[in-house]
């Protein structure tokens, strides 16, 4: 048998359908939460991650032959899944991902990288095996790489990301989800037909989940934050107060400091309001089938109420807190608007 006829089935049998899977999280995307250039990055840090990987067991295995086997099913999994979790944990903490549903699909992508590299080593390890074997351990251990990255994403990202310290025990919670699931896997549980169809069943109905679910969150934030907006325009720009919460705290910090100081943080505020209403705007355009509108003044701004922030204060910046955008969606939101 030929080279091509005897490793061209079994790498079609493990890696497309796991890019395939992978394109369809992307394609049920409605709002094009991910750009593909993030998805290319979470795949090549995937790779990345396990290159690290084959390094360090290596390492370990000429270091102690006799528990090879012990390590490949219980230390190994921890290793590997660290390793892929904390670029998705990177993303949610630096609110470069916003939402569960983008989160799952940055921590499929890491986990499809790291399938891809380990399983291009498996086709030399399990060259002499049948199709089905391969099938089995080719396609069902790498979906199950995706699914365990993604879990960890999907429970880091319920999170707030200005909650430091609740959001790291989230992470370490979804970690130690992701390990256990692993290690069952490995040390076989289940059979590898049963662990496979686990995973292909389980996995599209935790994603239909979690679609559904950040989508219903994404249409509460944006029709809640946009009124937000609007009225604080309304406010800013006319100086009529209304009777809202919003209204008797812009009083209250008006009254509170100096004219100079206030100016200062109006500007803020109206800049802020002003971007987060554009990247609304973007946010429909992309879930309309068009292009997003690339603001020429965008960045300008950006620079501006970075000066600003700085000329307040601290306490100026404190006691705006309730008005600016600070949850993970709305840092998120500014972060879109900055690429």
């Amino acid at each position: 048998m030929g080279f091509a006829e005897f490793y061209l089935p079994r790498f079609l049998l493990a890696i497309p359908p796991v890019f395939a899977f992978l394109w369809a999280l992307r394609v049920l995307d409605t709002f094009r939460l991910v750009k593909p250039r993030r998805v290319i990055h979470a795949i090549g840090y995937g790779c990345g991650a396990a290159l690290l990987c084959f390094l360090l067991d290596s390492a370990i295995f000429r270091m102690s032959p006799e528990n090879a086997d012990l390590h490949a099913k219980t230390a190994g999994p921890v290793i590997e899944e660290i390793c892929t979790a904390l670029y998705v944990f990177w993303l949610v903490r630096t609110a470069r991902v916003g939402f569960m549903v983008d989160a799952a699909i940055c921590g499929f992508a890491v986990g499809a990288g790291f399938a891809l590299i380990e399983n291009l080593y498996y086709m030399e390890v399990l060259g002499s095996s049948s199709l089905a074997v391969w099938t089995l351990r080719g396609f069902g251990t790498a979906i199950m790489h995706g699914g365990t990255t993604a879990i960890v994403g999907i429970v880091t990202a319920r999170v707030p990301a200005r909650s430091g310290n609740y959001q790291a025990i989230r992470f370490t919670a979804g970690l130690a989800l992701a390990i256990g699931i692993h290690i069952g896997w490995n040390i076989g549980l289940m059979t590898p037909l049963e662990s496979s169809v686990a995973v292909l069943v389980g996995l599209p109905v935790l994603f239909g989940a979690i679609f559904v679910r950040s989508e219903q969150a994404l249409h509460r934030w944006m029709g809640d934050r946009l009124d937000h907006d609007l009225e604080m325009l309304h406010i800013i720009r006319t100086g009529e107060y209304t009777e809202s919460r919003t209204s008797e705290y812009l009083r209250t910090l008006e009254q509170a400091f100096p004219p100079d100081e206030w100016r200062d943080m109006v500007r803020i505020l109206e800049i802020s309001a002003a971007l987060s209403g554009a990247a609304k705007g973007n946010l429909l355009r992309v879930a309309a089938g068009m292009p997003p509108a690339r603001d020429p003044e965008a960045e300008a701004l950006l620079r501006e109420m970075r000066v600003l922030r700085k000329r307040v204060g601290k306490s100026a910046m404190r006691a705006m807190t309730p008005l600016l955008t600070h949850s993970s969606h709305d840092l998120w939101e500014l972060n879109q608007l900055r690429s």
